[in-house]
């Protein structure tokens, strides 16, 4: 099942560009080593001049799941609730398995 795990956020903390700079290098030397072991595609990051910022990797969605519940990927994570306002990190569904998703959702809607 295809899965997109996608982090966002809003703003720099203040005062934490630096530590930011150095914790955006690791998240991404994380994710292009796992892409390189084929657990996913290689990082895209969208930034807008707003600050506003997307991370997102591709994949089975049981290897991301698993990635997510590693101590690597729990740090990184804390780390960058941490340094950048609003930060968020998700697991969407995306191709065959957002199509999926939505004829369960529509089965679900039928039974209430």
């Amino acid at each position: 099942m295809k899965a997109a795990f996608v982090s966002t956020w809003t703003q720099p903390v203040p005062g934490r560009e630096r530590k930011l700079l150095e914790w955006a290098g690791e998240a991404d030397a994380y994710w292009r080593r796992r892409a390189k072991e084929g657990k996913c595609t290689a990082p895209e990051t969208f930034f807008s001049e707003t600050g506003f910022g997307i991370r997102m990797v591709k994949g089975e969605r049981e290897d991301l799941m698993a990635l997510s519940m590693t101590d690597e990927v729990q740090l990184l994570t804390m780390r960058g609730e941490l340094l950048l306002k609003d930060f968020t990190t998700v697991l969407f569904h995306t191709g065959d398995a957002a199509e999926k998703f939505m004829v369960t959702f529509g089965k679900a809607l039928e039974t209430i």
